[in-house]
C-alpha cells in the first residue's frame, strides 16, 4: 500500500523560499543583483545627470534586493554631465544603504556616499569657456601633475597677460569650489609683483564651483594626474532623492 505523507504549510514555506533563493542565485550570474542595477542604472540620469554610460554594480541579500533595498552600490560614470555647463571624464560612487522602487523606478534613499572624479582638457577648457566669460583670453592647461594659466591682468595701465603655475586645491571657504593656488607667477620674464598676483586669483578663483550643480558636490582632494584633474570627496544625493519624490 502506497502512502503519501503530507507535509504541514508551516514547514512548506521554509523549503519554498529556499527553493526561491536557489532560483534566483544559481546558473550563471546573479539575476538578482543584475536586475537591481538595470533599475538603479534607469533612473541616474534623473537623479544625478546625463552619461554616455552608466555601468552599476549592487551588493545585498537577494530578498533585500527583491525588495528593493541594497546595502552598497558602485556606480561608474563615463562623460557625466552633473551641471549644465560641466561634464566630468568619469565619475565613480560608492553609496550605502540604496532603496529603490521597482513600482515607480525611483531611488527612495540613498546612504553615505563617496566619489571619485576626473575632468580631463577638454570639458574643463568648456566649462571655463562659460563660466568665465569676463576673462577672455583665459586658458588653463592642465599639465602632467600641475596647472598652468594664463590670466588677462592690467598692470600701469596696459592689458597683458599673466602666467602662473600651481595647484587646485578645495577653497578654505566652501569645499566645493576649488581654487587656484601658485607657485610661481611672471609677466614674461619678470616675476608678477604681489598686488598683481592677488589681482589675477581674485579673478580666477574659484576656478571651478561645484556647489550648485544638480548633485552638490564636497571635495576632500584635488590633484592633477598625467594632465587630468582627480576629484575626491562626498556626496548628498539623499536631498536630490527627497526633491524628485516631491517631499
Amino acid at each position: 500500500m502506497n502512502m503519501t505523507r503530507k507535509i504541514p504549510p508551516y514547514r512548506l514555506r521554509p523549503v519554498l523560499l529556499l527553493l526561491a533563493v536557489s532560483a534566483l542565485t544559481c546558473g550563471c550570474g546573479h539575476p538578482v543583483q543584475e536586475t537591481a542595477a538595470h533599475k538603479i542604472a534607469d533612473v541616474l540620469p534623473s537623479v544625478i545627470g546625463p552619461a554616455a554610460r552608466y555601468d552599476v554594480q549592487v551588493d545585498g541579500d537577494p530578498f533585500a534586493l527583491a525588495r528593493g533595498r541594497a546595502r552598497a552600490v558602485h556606480i561608474q560614470g563615463q562623460e557625466v554631465q552633473i551641471g549644465p555647463s560641466l561634464t566630468l571624464d568619469t565619475l565613480n560612487a560608492d553609496a550605502k544603504d540604496v532603496s529603490f522602487s521597482s513600482e515607480t523606478r525611483r531611488l527612495e534613499h540613498i546612504g553615505s556616499t563617496s566619489f571619485t572624479a576626473t575632468l580631463g582638457q577638454s570639458n574643463l577648457s568648456a566649462y571655463l569657456a562659460q563660466t568665465k566669460p569676463l576673462l577672455p583670453g583665459l586658458v588653463v592647461t592642465l599639465a602632467e601633475s600641475g596647472v598652468q594659466a594664463r590670466v588677462p591682468v592690467a598692470f600701469l595701465g596696459i592689458q597683458t597677460t599673466a602666467a602662473l603655475t600651481g595647484t587646485l586645491t578645495p577653497s578654505a571657504s566652501e569645499a566645493g569650489k576649488l581654487d587656484f593656488q601658485t607657485d610661481s607667477a611672471h609677466l614674461g620674464i619678470v616675476p608678477l609683483p604681489p598686488a598683481l598676483v592677488n589681482l589675477a586669483l581674485d579673478q580666477l578663483n574659484p576656478l571651478v564651483d561645484l556647489t550648485h550643480l544638480r548633485v552638490p558636490l564636497i571635495v576632500s582632494h584635488a590633484g592633477v594626474i598625467q594632465g587630468r584633474l582627480t576629484l575626491d570627496g562626498t556626496a548628498d544625493l539623499n536631498g536630490l532623492v527627497k526633491l524628485e519624490r516631491g517631499i
